[in-house]
């Protein structure tokens, strides 16, 4: 949307880089905060098909988030997205929470 729109950019499939040793506390809501539909795959704007362009993982190492306002994480609509190496502690509502999940290359 806008002048600076370029379809050439599909963020919501777009693989992840390296995110590893992050904190976060006393923050309103969320530590992290991963907005709906991250499903990350081999080529960004190539469609879904699982055999032409399958889900690559996405890492996020090592979080200390605590204190938050709701959530120390929090995800929804996720592709391959993992949360290795997470401490989480003293958030009002809970640690990690992700909301939905689809993996597999035919469900996407």
């Amino acid at each position: 949307m806008g002048p600076s729109a370029n379809s050439n950019m599909c963020p919501e499939n777009h693989a992840v880089g390296e995110w590893r040793d992050n904190h976060a506390h006393s923050n309103g809501r969320y530590g992290l905060r991963i907005f709906h539909n991250m499903v990350p795959r081999r080529f960004s704007c190539g469609g879904i098909n699982g055999h032409r362009n399958p889900s690559v993982t996405a890492n996020f190492n090592g979080m200390t988030s605590w204190k938050n306002g709701r959530n120390g994480a929090i995800g929804g609509g996720l592709g391959d997205v993992r949360f290795n190496d997470f401490k989480v502690a003293d958030n009002l509502l809970a640690g990690v929470e992700v909301e939905t999940v689809n993996i597999g290359d035919d469900q996407c």
